[in-house]
């Protein structure tokens, strides 16, 4: 019987190891390269080829047996567990099993659930949360991508606790890791991010009025933008990988 051929892994850096680790490991099972049943070379071995420490290597495989996609018996080594066993629900999962239609999803969650939180924040909101979410409107053109996702991010988070539904917040907490990669795509393309701003002020302008009607379509109208932005990433990506 040949022996098996490993993947080439790629040598990991020193910041966040076990994720690394984990990301190149899911990536290599969802190609086949390992398939559900395959046992996973030992953690030596795993240490070797990834030119890093077993300790590294546990807690990335440790990590993985946390989302269902490995199961490990002692003196039988760990295992690639069929899919149906994988917890569908993490969103590093979802993201690299089905690649851009996890955002045309993400989409159709956000078009459903933040123009009526908008609503409800314009007709809950207290003075001390319109001075809060005033702080958080603006997206400074002088910021880093990432310190854009971060804004963003906790302008909408800030919208779902000034409805004091604590279910509604719970919803939205639980898909703030995809909504921060959806956001990272969309700023990458060119001039998507002033449009962004300029939405958040008019999102924060009606909420301030206590215009509910004004809040629920100004959401309305940014989650098509944020469409538009998602749709031209797919398209300078596929570009780039057409050449």
């Amino acid at each position: 019987m040949p022996a098996k051929t490993h993947p080439q892994f790629q040598v990991v850096q020193n910041k966040k190891l076990g994720a690394q680790i984990s990301r190149q490991l899911v990536e290599a099972i969802l190609s086949g390269q390992y398939k559900p049943g395959d046992q996973l070379p030992p953690e030596r071995e795993l240490a070797v080829m990834f030119e890093t420490s077993r300790v590294a290597v546990r807690d990335a495989l440790g990590a993985l047996i946390a989302k269902g996609i490995l199961s490990s018996r002692q003196g039988s080594g760990t295992t690639v567990n069929q899919v149906e066993q994988w917890s569908t629900l993490d969103p590093e999962i979802l993201m690299l099993r089905d690649g851009d239609s996890t955002f045309d999803q993400l989409q159709e969650v956000r078009r459903i659930i933040e123009p009526e939180l908008c609503a409800l924040a314009a007709q809950r909101i207290t003075q001390e949360e319109i001075e809060a979410l005033r702080s958080l409107s603006d997206l400074p053109l002088t910021d880093t991508i990432d310190q854009h996702v971060e804004r963003d991010t906790n302008f909408h988070l800030m919208i779902a606790r000034i409805t004091k539904n604590t279910v509604l917040q719970i919803v939205l907490s639980s898909i703030s890791d995809l909504l921060k990669e959806g956001r990272r795509r969309s700023f990458h393309v060119p001039g998507e991010l002033a449009a962004a701003r300029e939405w958040h002020k008019k999102i924060f302008s009606a909420i301030e009025k206590h215009d509910v009607e004004g809040a629920r379509r100004a959401m309305i109208e940014h989650m098509g933008q944020v469409q538009h932005s998602l749709d031209g990433y797919k398209a300078v990506i596929h570009h780039d990988e057409d050449k």
